[in-house]
């Protein structure tokens, strides 16, 4: 199946709605597209207010509203409505099954917008721009609320916690910054100076000092971060980290401290030590990491070992430039990857609200799906996910170590079982020799 999504210019965003009805899709053409989904793929409807390349498209959590944003700083707030606007413009007006009126338009970045993420309330939302600084918006003074600017360079991605405490953003001055926040009536919340910023893993032992990011010289537009949906995990694209061991190398441009060999790695840090350092990477990526987004569902635990002592195992996809690799909160491993399926960039990635698709959008202009079979990630979890409590995880006092010792390659931390904390134990995700014919695989693809 074909489908001219975008007139064959370049995708940068896509997202499902919460119900899964719905994929918006935003690319090059200025326009953001809206199809139905799953049973038939089928055009709903053509958004036309921006005048340059839209860059990012965001559902709100209910599903009223959708959020668009792009080159022209100008930040779109959609929402469904019964009246049909002017069709001037707009070529595909006599196709449309539906109809979708702005509500709003923000502006106040001076520069492109390249990420967006809601609160969970669906009240704010948060952009992250070029003009080095990421604004907090509110719905009902529909205004900007705060302004982040300890950023150094481009501000590529934004998260905002769902369990309504921390935001957090990352940019290509190679920092991941943290902010912690409180919600003060309907329309207002305060957040404090920035809390945290990852950049730089100092402690360890026998191992140089390494900047943990990629820099500008990254040839991409996003680095879009996510929060897991019970709020107990973040995860970051576009890292680096030391491997002598791992044949994926590459080698930073610029810093005293990346002489050495780096690999292409996403970071995981837990909540506990959000405000510290991360416990594990995953560094098993030909290329570099742009985007990391969650499954929303639960799964059963697996009859097997467990990396986090957890309720349930959550699912999460990260993008890298030429292909996409799924895991989970159990296993140190890939559940699977999929390569070889554009031939530009991966942009971005989205689940469907019943983790049954997994679509991803491409600078080719392309979109693809990869539709899992009913339990062929696992059966969903009849446990609810743990947002409305913390989750107490084990204290750690290091950071992972990315050399791996060969006596050490098949240990897992082990976790301690308590009738009333969860705890999570420090595990490094990385490349072992058992997983090598899937790389082999990758450069076959």
């Amino acid at each position: 199946l074909e489908i001219n999504w975008h007139d064959g210019q370049a995708i940068y965003s896509v997202d499902f709605s919460s119900d899964g009805t719905r994929m918006a899709s935003a690319g090059a053409d200025t326009s953001v597209r809206i199809e139905s989904f799953p049973v038939h793929i089928e055009f709903l409807s053509e958004l036309k207010r921006h005048s340059a390349p839209v860059n990012v498209v965001r559902f709100s959590p209910s599903g009223e509203y959708l959020a668009s944003a792009g080159d022209d700083s100008c930040v779109i707030l959609w929402r469904r409505s019964s009246t049909k606007e002017s069709s001037f413009g707009r070529d595909y007006a006599e196709f449309e099954k539906e109809n979708w009126t702005v509500v709003h338009m923000f502006y106040g970045h001076s520069k492109e917008v390249y990420d967006l993420a809601w609160s969970p309330c669906g009240q704010f939302f948060i952009t992250a721009s070029i003009d080095n600084t990421a604004r907090v918006w509110s719905i009902s003074t529909r205004n900007v609320i705060h302004v982040l600017t300890d950023h150094t360079h481009y501000v590529q991605g934004v998260a905002w916690d769902p369990k309504g405490q921390f935001v957090a953003t990352q940019s290509s001055d190679r920092s991941v910054a943290i902010y912690k926040y409180r919600k003060e009536g309907p329309d207002r919340v305060r957040l404090s100076g920035c809390s945290k910023r990852h950049h730089r893993m100092n402690r360890q032992e026998d191992v140089t000092p390494f900047r943990m990011y990629h820099d500008e010289n990254l040839v991409t537009f996003f680095r879009r971060l996510s929060f897991s949906p019970d709020g107990g995990f973040l995860v970051t694209p576009a890292g680096l980290c030391k491997n002598m061991e791992t044949s994926t190398t590459v080698t930073a441009k610029s810093g005293d401290d990346d002489s050495d060999d780096l690999v292409n790695c996403a970071y995981v840090y837990p909540r506990n030590t959000l405000l510290r350092h991360p416990i594990a990477c995953n560094s098993n990526h030909n290329k570099p990491s742009i985007a990391i987004r969650w499954c929303r569902l639960p799964y059963e635990l697996r009859q097997k070992e467990k990396l986090f002592d957890l309720p349930y195992r959550m699912i999460y996809a990260v993008a890298s430039q030429d292909a996409v690799y799924v895991y989970d909160t159990q296993q140190r491993m890939p559940l699977c990857v999929v390569s070889g399926m554009h031939f530009a960039p991966i942009t971005d990635i989205t689940w469907s609200h019943d983790g049954s698709i997994l679509a991803f959008s491409s600078a080719d202009g392309y979109c693809s799906a990869v539709v899992f079979e009913e339990n062929e990630l696992g059966p969903a979890s009849q446990q609810q996910l743990l947002v409305d409590q913390d989750t107490e995880m084990m204290d750690i006092s290091l950071p992972p170590e990315p050399v791996i010792k060969p006596a050490e390659k098949r240990a897992i931390a082990t976790t301690t079982a308590s009738p009333k904390k969860r705890r999570i134990a420090p595990t490094l995700i990385s490349v072992s020799p058992s997983h090598q014919p899937l790389k082999q695989q990758q450069q076959h693809d």
